[in-house]
């Protein structure tokens, strides 16, 4: 296989010798995005939140993306999921700043930093599940959140995606 250059902004094609195009770089999808989490902090009752949102899937490098933009309090929080079974991850960044690992039944060190305040996460992922299609694909992940040794809680996030737009 061999990199060229295309056109563009930052955009290489990946090639087999032959010259059959395998795909771009930074091509990206535009998907809708139907949301569902639940947290369940230690002694409090579940809290449910839902969210229908436009986003990307973006193929780099042999690995799957998910990204997505949204606004919580007028502050703006950018989303991208890397859809791998074996080696997930959630990053946000802009108005809270987190980087989650996922792996199924096992532990990771993450971070989570809102304006002055930062902690290392411990994340305990009970369950990873990733259904890629060609235009759709969904995304579920259950764990459970520590720091310092305490649950911090417990969550769920299930994320059907599709090609198009709301």
């Amino acid at each position: 296989m061999k990199k060229a250059r295309s056109n563009g902004y930052n955009r290489e094609i990946y090639e087999f010798k032959g010259g059959e195009r395998m795909g771009t770089q930074n091509s990206a999808v535009p998907v809708k995005i139907k949301l569902k989490s639940a947290i369940q902090h230690p002694g409090q009752e579940t809290d449910k939140y839902e969210l229908e949102i436009n986003g990307t899937i973006v193929e780099k490098l042999g690995n799957r993306y998910l990204r997505y933009e949204e606004e919580q309090n007028r502050e703006r929080i950018k989303t991208m999921i890397k859809l791998d079974p074996d080696d997930a991850l959630v990053m946000r960044t802009g108005a809270v700043q987190m980087r989650l690992p996922l792996e199924l039944n096992g532990k990771r060190v993450g971070t989570y930093a809102n304006g002055p305040l930062a902690m290392d996460l411990l994340i305990e992922t009970k369950a990873l599940s990733i259904k890629n299609k060609r235009t759709a694909g969904e995304f579920y992940v259950q764990y459970d959140m520590h720091s310092e040794q305490a649950l911090l809680g417990s969550y769920q996030l299930t994320i059907h995606y599709s090609e198009g737009t709301l």
